[in-house]
């Protein structure tokens, strides 16, 4: 279907994937072993793998958004992409964020902010608060301190 007020530049192309019955990625969300009993209800690891065709096209923010405004909590893995921490920071503008340390099933705080070399150590996580959640409320369900 053409749209006809639209010029060519501007008209809305269909989606590759789709159009051409492609499976342009996926998201998982995982449980950590990490974590405690307390925290594991709430909080998941997520993983996203997009064709090269796919990536940096904001395809990932939409499951990321599902999870958050489904109230659940994510954790970041000790490694990220630098597209991952990009989309990481924009979630940040919408949903609460900050810095945990993870070790011995044990979430402690950090803070919003961390200097270079704690936010590079591997027990270093960055924590996106899902909708409702304060974090008040998160360290009081999930036993982080």
């Amino acid at each position: 279907m053409r749209c006809r007020r639209c010029p060519r530049a501007a008209r809305p192309a269909p989606a590759p994937a789709l159009s051409r019955g492609r499976l342009a990625g996926y998201a998982v969300f995982n449980r950590l072993i990490e974590v405690g009993r307390r925290a594991d209800p709430w909080v998941r690891a997520p993983h996203t793998k997009f064709a090269p065709a796919y990536q940096r096209r904001g395809l990932a923010r939409a499951p990321y958004r599902w999870a958050l405004d489904g109230g659940l909590c994510l954790l970041s893995g000790a490694r990220q992409s630098a597209g991952a921490n990009a989309l990481w920071q924009a979630l940040a503008a919408d949903y609460p964020m900050g810095y945990v340390d993870l070790r011995h099933k044990t979430l402690s705080w950090l803070g919003q902010a961390v200097d270079a070399p704690v936010r590079e150590g591997l027990h270093t996580r960055m924590l996106l608060l899902g909708r409702g959640w304060t974090l008040d409320a998160f360290m009081a369900r999930t036993g982080m301190y």
